[in-house]
């Protein structure tokens, strides 16, 4: 808590006037985080009718979100969570983008719900594990792996759309 007053600049004191404890700092956080990014994702989605497009955006605001606020994005996705609130609050982040990306898909192909679901988590856990790769082997900027993710996704979806 030390540092954490010292870097907003405000004595401990007056961080524990608005935190009663580390945790509900966590909690915060992980509140502030969560929504930004989960606005990122609906605004990305919402830029667009058009489906590739859509792919597109939403990876680019994705990585853009990871690139442009690292320290949130290590609160949500690379934090041990072993506190069952914090554990709550990012499923629901999950839960809310994945019905968002599941909604876009069953838009664009006659898809059940099981079928849409399954390649959602597809495509964010491509995501994740891309973000990650970048992190250990910068042999590929962002801009690259936005428009492999896309081309590689776009590919693979495209071919629903006939079903």
């Amino acid at each position: 808590m030390d540092m954490i007053a010292e870097a907003a600049g405000v004595s401990k004191p007056v961080l524990y006037q608005h935190f009663d404890s580390k945790q509900d700092l966590y909690l915060a956080l992980i509140d502030s985080s969560a929504a930004l990014l989960d606005s990122r994702l609906a605004e990305a989605l919402g830029s667009t009718t058009d489906p590739h497009e859509q792919v597109h955006a939403t990876y680019r605001a994705y990585f853009d979100f990871v690139v442009s606020h690292r320290e949130e994005f290590v609160i949500i996705f690379n934090s041990d969570v072993y506190e069952p609130k914090a554990e709550q609050k990012l499923r629901a982040l999950r839960e809310s983008s994945a019905t968002r990306v599941v909604s876009a898909l069953k838009n664009f192909a006659r898809l059940s719900d099981d079928e849409a679901q399954l390649l959602c988590r597809a495509l964010i856990g491509t995501a994740e594990v891309v973000v990650k790769q970048i992190d250990s082997q910068r042999g590929v900027d962002v801009d690259t792996a936005v428009e492999l993710l896309t081309q590689m996704s776009w590919g693979g979806l495209r071919s629903f759309a006939d079903r």
